[in-house]
């Protein structure tokens, strides 16, 4: 199984392909519902939206959610079908990967969402396509690691925060889980712990993955469903 690091490197501001993308559902709007905080457990598609493009993937990933069947019958939330096709330009990296932001390209340049205590984890449903591919989930890990680098009015800073020429910090994860699964062509419950690591003030990354191409293959093709924090 591939493992990429655990530091998201090159993060790129930019959103995938997409087609058929609905809107997200509602948040719970009850009596003691604060728009500024997220309660526990929810949705992660109430909150958080899959637009941060890693890797090849402005180029050669494809979002939408035409699944064939859901991950069971009280499934919540979005279907999301995911193809990553290999790029086969000379500058092709060789991977790819989305996250689920709080708005399109915040890679830190806005401010994360408050999740109130008490998630402890995460739970989705995964299904290959093929069966075997290689994924490696990802919660928080929005962590910028260019601050103090020189940049140019705001260019060059994963943020987009440049003051008298150098990268200042940004808002950031604090959270940063990593686990590589391996996908099945049946749907899968999978359990991702937060362990002893703490999400803070701030979530800016609810979800994501990344997947190395493998030797031989031209495409990967997999669905994700029901992604909730608890």
């Amino acid at each position: 199984m591939i493992v990429l690091a655990p530091l998201l490197l090159s993060l790129g501001a930019c959103s995938a392909q997409r087609s058929n993308q609905p809107t997200a559902g509602a948040p719970d709007s009850g009596p003691n519902y604060d728009p500024s905080q997220i309660s526990v457990p929810f949705l992660v598609d109430d909150q958080f939206i899959p637009s941060g493009c890693m890797g090849d993937c402005i180029t050669s990933v494809v979002i939408d959610n035409d699944c064939p069947v859901r991950s069971s019958d009280d499934a919540q939330g979005e279907c999301h079908h995911f193809v990553f096709t290999k790029d086969t330009q000379p500058d092709a990296q060789g991977w790819a990967g989305v996250l689920w932001q709080t708005s399109e390209k915040n890679w830190g340049s806005e401010p994360g969402r408050a999740v109130l205590p008490g998630a402890t984890g995460m739970h989705f449903y995964a299904l290959g396509k093929s069966g075997g591919e290689a994924l490696n989930i990802l919660v928080g890990g929005m962590v910028p690691t260019d601050t103090g680098a020189v940049c140019d009015a705001g260019s060059g800073c994963s943020s987009g925060a440049c003051d008298s020429g150098a990268c200042t910090a940004a808002h950031h994860d604090t959270l940063n889980v990593l686990m590589p699964i391996q996908l099945t062509t049946q749907f899968v419950k999978v359990d991702v712990p937060f362990g002893s690591n703490s999400y803070g003030s701030e979530v800016l990354s609810g979800f994501g993955w990344t997947a190395q191409m493998p030797s031989g293959l031209d495409k990967i093709e997999f669905y994700v469903d029901d992604l909730r924090w608890e």
